[in-house]
């Protein structure tokens, strides 16, 4: 948790965050809503279903696999790795609906945004199940303590 410090090269295209070196504080508020609790989320990563991890600004997912069962490459060959995110983004907008709250949720259909009154969708059992399992951090509205970056000093 927290943001990691930035660091621009050139191009600054090339920018690199140092994660070692971490401010808790920074200048972002967060949606009030449910986040979804710490610890081992990969059920909500292996389909791309209406299952999401929800978190805010200065969180993030650490993912881990072991790449031994993977071809050799060929001499003087590098491999790159992709991670490909299905998932949506909400920002504090002022001209989003519910820009403010983590919910509703969204959703893969062709349902308009916000749902139509009268829809289940995430109150059916299967969501709610979901939500009631991993959604379980609340988080307020109310905006940090700081909206500076107070990074430790290095010693």
């Amino acid at each position: 948790m927290g943001y990691p410090r930035e660091t621009r090269l050139t191009p600054a295209s090339d920018t690199v965050y140092s994660y070692s070196h971490r401010s808790m504080t920074g200048p972002y508020a967060r949606a009030a809503g449910n986040y979804t609790r710490y610890g081992d989320v990969f059920d909500l990563l292996s389909a791309s279903d209406d299952r999401f991890v929800v978190f805010g600004s200065g969180e993030g997912l650490k993912l881990d696999f072991d790449p031994k069962e993977l071809p050799a490459l060929p001499a003087g060959w590098v491999r790159d790795y992709f991670f490909y995110a299905d998932g949506f983004e909400k920002d504090l907008d002022f001209y989003a609906a519910h820009a403010f709250t983590v919910e509703p949720l969204p959703r893969h259909s062709l349902l308009p945004y916000p749902y139509p009154e009268g829809r289940d969708y995430p109150a059916d059992a299967e969501h709610l199940g979901y939500r009631l399992e991993y959604n379980t951090r609340a988080r307020s509205e109310r905006l940090p303590p700081s909206l500076r970056y107070q990074y430790p000093s290095p010693h």
